[in-house]
């Protein structure tokens, strides 16, 4: 079995049968589906044990409703493939998505991630505009190799995460070599459904990525979904980033070698944080006098970064803020961002 596909449940039934299109539907057929119910009553097993009848790739699990986090790590555990990819009930996938992706790691072994574009989907499965493509930390960071197949290479996007952003928007646009989790550890249900976050950013430190620009993962935008109730940007969200940001810096010795933290601490984990402060208060301010005010402030202050904000602003630079992931790529002596070709 080459690739395992874990799908978590719980009163799925509304999104679950395009979901399951999208993994029967699949020009690849090397594959295990691992449903891991949490009891749903909605009509969820019904549907799935009539699958594993025809199918005999397809097995239940049935736990306790303790989130979505422990499914996660309950269909890794049981996984048979060396490839795992995590099916969000309420998503989908390109047809070609999962032959595309594992073509991608076979011919990258250096690569423990491969990951594509995401596709933002409405409730009824429409295409909504495409915020992924221009405003992601993904997308900002990466200038014209988006649409490019290329690696990224480690510790590249766990520094990107230190801005306190995902460079992951989705589990549904990555395709994991079971050995990463056995090397970072699952997922965790600390932060609620943030806790993507605090994988990504364990991942992004010790993983490389390879992108495969020309498939897609989809992300289902509804009001029923685990991150709705999430107020992107609001204080308690910020909050919650830094916990999980200062939980991994002090933990980094559990998953990387010595050598790695020498360089990770040392070069990047310490300018990334200083970046970040100074953004997230410079966004916060109300006004245009207020960004003034502030930036006049750090370069009293001796403030490396506000001296190459103003530099920036001086050039004609007027977008300095957003193409902050452009100037993280940018410390790294050695190229991080590999085109294929």
């Amino acid at each position: 079995m080459k690739v395992s596909i874990c799908l978590p449940t719980l009163n799925s039934v509304r999104y679950l049968s395009d979901r399951l299109n999208s993994i029967i539907g699949q020009s690849y057929n090397n594959w295990e589906l691992i449903v891991v119910d949490s009891g749903s009553i909605d009509g969820t097993v019904q549907m799935i044990e009539d699958l594993r009848i025809q199918d005999d790739r397809v097995r239940i699990i049935q736990t306790p409703p303790d989130g979505i986090y422990p499914n996660f790590n309950r269909g890794i555990k049981f996984a048979k493939g060396e490839l795992v990819y995590i099916a969000t009930s309420d998503d989908t996938m390109a047809t070609d998505f999962l032959g595309k992706m594992v073509v991608a790691l076979d011919s990258n072994p250096d690569c423990e991630i491969a990951h594509c574009p995401m596709r933002v989907l409405s409730a009824d499965g429409s295409v909504c505009n495409d915020w992924w493509r221009e405003e992601s930390i993904f997308a900002r960071s990466t200038g014209s190799l988006l649409l490019e197949k290329h690696k990224r290479l480690a510790p590249l996007d766990g520094v990107l995460c230190m801005l306190g952003n995902n460079v992951y928007s989705s589990v549904t646009q990555m395709l994991i070599r079971k050995r990463l989790f056995e090397r970072v550890g699952g997922y965790m249900s600390t932060w609620g459904s943030l806790g993507d976050f605090h994988w990504n950013l364990r991942a992004g430190f010790v993983a490389n990525t390879i992108h495969v620009p020309d498939t897609w993962g989809g992300w289902r935008m509804h009001s029923e979904q685990a991150t709705a109730g999430v107020q992107l940007g609001s204080r308690s969200h910020q909050n919650s980033i830094d916990e999980m940001i200062a939980d991994v810096v002090d933990r980094l010795d559990l998953f990387i070698g010595k050598s790695d933290q020498v360089e990770i601490f040392g070069k990047f984990v310490p300018r990334a944080r200083v970046l970040r402060d100074y953004l997230r208060e410079y966004g916060s301010c109300r006004s245009g006098l207020h960004r003034r005010a502030f930036m006049l402030g750090q370069l009293a202050d001796g403030k490396l970064v506000a001296w190459k904000h103003l530099g920036a602003l001086l050039r004609g630079d007027s977008h300095w803020v957003r193409d902050s992931p452009e100037l993280v790529v940018s410390w790294f002596d050695d190229d991080v961002l590999v085109p294929l070709g």
